[in-house]
């Protein structure tokens, strides 16, 4: 666990902005990247959907790791990662961005047109195949949005699902990454310490195609037959990971995060 220091801030290799809820500290440099509890223990849920992903058939996913940031004389929970594009990559772009260039509109607005998850996750997938000649993204968007449901990721807009175009201009696709605002992260607004885990459970909302995550997994089941998610962890692996936060994280946080996990491992028991 390694303590990063103001002088990070200070580096001419470092770049930095917010995250999608605007609270949580991202930072570039030397290669890692580096991103701040703002709202709760986002550091956890990302490290241990990582951590949990590596016993599962998804082959490519960004890992995350235990950082303590020091900032303005303070010290908060964070991870890093390593960045993820190779030599032969140019840049990381979101599928946003992709349909502000080649659509004219963003994906959230077209998408928006189509009157159930599954038409408008058919778009987008079809959208991407044409505009990168990428195929069977689909399956990836299953891929997405399989792991967030398992995970209770809230906050998988289209800023974060992304396609990778090589300096050659073709395209691969992205590993798995930003699971910060899974298993009820956000404790500062949405879903407190104080609140009971059913209430957190009444009150999440998937995207982005639709408000319910099983209602986005069943369509990608309906449209697309390849890929299919298999689990090999157990609740065991899951107390052993959050053993090794104990003294770092609230109790009643671990706790959270344990009985989230049993209650989706029960639900998606087919995944397992």
């Amino acid at each position: 666990m390694t303590l990063i220091t103001d002088k990070l801030q200070m580096t001419g290799q470092e770049t930095k902005w917010t995250s999608s809820k605007g609270n949580q500290n991202k930072w570039f440099a030397d290669g890692m990247w580096y991103k701040e509890d703002g709202l709760g223990y986002e550091a956890l849920a990302e490290i241990l959907v990582s951590r949990l992903l590596a016993k599962t058939n998804v082959e490519t996913f960004v890992s995350y790791e235990y950082e303590q940031v020091e900032r303005n004389g303070r010290q908060y929970h964070g991870c890093r990662s390593a960045d993820f594009l190779l030599p032969d990559d140019d840049k990381l772009i979101s599928v946003e961005r992709l349909f502000q260039a080649y659509k004219r509109e963003g994906a959230a607005q077209k998408a928006a047109q189509f009157e159930t998850a599954a038409e408008r996750i058919r778009y987008i997938a079809e959208s991407i195949e044409e505009i990168t000649g990428l195929n069977n993204f689909g399956d990836y968007l299953r891929k997405v949005l399989t792991v967030d449901a398992l995970f209770l990721n809230e906050d998988r807009h289209f800023h974060n699902i992304a396609v990778i175009q090589k300096k050659d201009g073709t395209f691969r696709e992205c590993p798995l990454f930003d699971h910060g605002a899974s298993l009820f992260s956000d404790t500062k607004s949405d879903y407190p310490l104080e609140m009971c885990l059913e209430e957190c459970f009444q009150k999440i909302q998937a995207k982005p195609f639709s408000r319910c995550f099983d209602e986005q997994l069943d369509a990608c089941e309906i449209l697309y037959g390849g890929f299919r998610f298999h689990a090999f962890f157990t609740m065991k692996d899951v107390e052993l990971l959050l053993e090794e936060f104990r003294g770092l994280y609230e109790e009643r946080i671990l706790i959270r995060v344990l009985e989230t996990m049993g209650q989706q491992m029960r639900k998606y028991a087919y995944l397992f």
